[in-house]
This record gives structure tokens, C-alpha cells and sequence, in this order.
């Protein structure tokens, strides 16, 4: 078995982006990952970057449409970029430099804001939307634990196949990383056991619980495909479960291309 491909996703509920290789930090995250995000102007100050379930966001659950988007962050140089689907040209700037950040703020809800059918739009929630996160500590993942998660390409392959596809995106699933050479669901059998990635040993936590989002074509931006369904009523399961979730025993650095080993 080894790695077919990385992606880290540095705002939450945005595009990935795509990897040739993972750093993993001391605490066990993945650098660069889930260190941002848009969060409603009613659930704490933007200086309050502690883990807050994903409600309390721009989340790609509720608002479909955050799959158009595509950004991209350097956590050296500490740059952010976004692209918004009605323009070429991205807004970026420095999350160090307030300007930078009420500018890509201010673009983000004037893009958000047209949207129907978001939390806000609906009075759930109010804008404006807060750019929060210091882009260094993996806050914003779905679990206050910051799991990293991973699925194989056959497993992929075995769900386009109930859905009746010739083949399906990964992207919707939002893993960080995904591997071939196993049988299809053969990373389920992994739990509690431990695997070893490149330079890092991980130990496997759980299976993922699926939710709306995986329901979003990543190219489209539409919902299309009833993921959660095809899981339970097709393959089987008693809950709609697709990837595993992983904790880094010690930091260090996987790539494309490594052998991944079930220890």
C-alpha cells in the first residue's frame, strides 16, 4: 500500500489543497490544516479561536456553494489567497496585517451575503462573517482532537460503484490523505491499530461519520450525489461512514509515494 495523494485544507469548510508532501507539528496535526475560518459575527469575538462545532461557521454542510471557491495559504509567508467564482483575479494578503484581513472579510461577505438559503439568510445566524484563526493551530476541524483523516482509492472505487458512477471525487470527502493497494473498506479493520506513514507512526481512532457536505459536487457546487444513502442503503452500514480518522504519534513529514504499513 502506499500514498496516492495529500491535501490539507486551510480554511474550513473551503476546497483542498493539494499536496506533494504533509508536515506533521509536535502536537500531532497537520500543519497548515483547518487554521482558519469564516465564523458567524454571533457565536464570540474573532480573538476567540478556541474549537467550536462547525454551526457556528461558513460551512460547506449548510451552504453548497463554498465548493466554488478555491484558496490556497503559505504558513511561511503566512499569505492567504481566495478565488470567488465570479472573478479571475484572487483577493489575498498577509493574516498578520489587520487591513489584509478586514479586506479579505469584507470580500468574503459581500460574496457570502448573495447566498440563499445560508444559516444567515435563513436568521439562524448573523453576519457578518469573521475571519478567525492564527493560522498556525489546527483549530477548526470537525473534532476538537484535530484528527487527520484517510481513506483508500478502492473503497472510493467500491462507493461510485453502488451509486451506479463510473467514478466519484474524492475531494467531497475532504481526507487529508488517500491511499491504494488495498482491498475496498480494508482501512475499517484498522481501528485501534497503528500504521506507519513515511516518518510518522499514526494510530487509528475511528471510522468518519459522513454528513451533507459529502452530498456537494466539488467541481459543481451542487448537491448530486445522496453519499449518506448510497452508504446505508446500498453498501449497508448502520451509519453512513467513509474514511478513518488518525492521530500522529510524532512529528516529521509523509509524501507521495510512501509505503503505508499496518503495524
Amino acid at each position: 500500500m502506499q500514498v496516492a495523494a495529500l491535501y490539507r485544507h486551510p480554511i474550513k469548510s473551503l476546497l483542498a489543497e493539494p499536496c506533494d508532501a504533509l508536515e506533521i507539528g509536535p502536537d500531532g496535526r497537520i500543519i497548515g490544516d483547518r487554521v482558519l475560518g469564516f465564523r458567524f459575527d454571533d457565536t464570540g469575538p474573532p480573538d476567540d479561536t478556541e474549537w467550536r462545532q462547525k454551526t457556528w461557521f461558513a460551512s460547506l454542510q449548510h451552504s453548497p456553494d463554498l465548493a466554488s471557491l478555491s484558496c490556497g495559504y503559505d504558513p511561511a509567508s503566512r499569505r492567504l489567497w481566495i478565488r470567488f467564482p465570479d472573478t479571475d483575479a484572487p483577493i489575498e494578503g498577509s493574516i498578520d496585517e489587520l487591513g489584509d484581513r478586514l479586506r479579505i472579510e469584507h470580500r468574503f461577505n459581500q460574496w457570502y451575503s448573495s447566498l440563499a438559503d445560508t444559516p444567515s439568510a435563513l436568521g439562524r445566524r448573523k453576519l457578518p462573517l469573521r475571519l478567525v484563526g492564527n493560522g498556525t493551530d489546527g483549530r477548526f476541524h470537525d473534532t476538537s482532537a484535530g484528527l487527520a483523516t484517510l481513506h483508500s482509492r478502492e473503497s472510493l472505487a467500491d462507493l461510485a460503484k453502488a451509486a451506479d458512477l463510473s467514478e466519484l471525487s474524492e475531494l467531497r470527502f475532504r481526507s487529508n490523505i488517500a491511499i491504494q493497494g488495498c482491498t475496498p473498506w480494508q482501512e475499517f479493520s484498522w481501528i485501534g491499530r497503528h500504521i506507519q506513514i513515511g516518518q510518522v507512526q499514526f494510530r487509528v481512532r475511528k471510522t468518519v461519520t459522513r454528513c451533507l457536505a459529502t452530498h456537494v459536487d466539488p467541481q459543481t457546487a451542487q448537491r448530486d450525489i445522496d453519499i449518506m444513502g448510497t452508504l446505508t442503503r446500498i453498501i449497508g452500514q448502520d451509519q453512513p461512514q467513509f474514511a478513518i480518522s488518525i492521530i500522529a504519534k510524532n512529528p516529521g513529514t509523509i509524501q507521495i509515494g510512501d509505503e503505508v504499513t499496518v503495524i
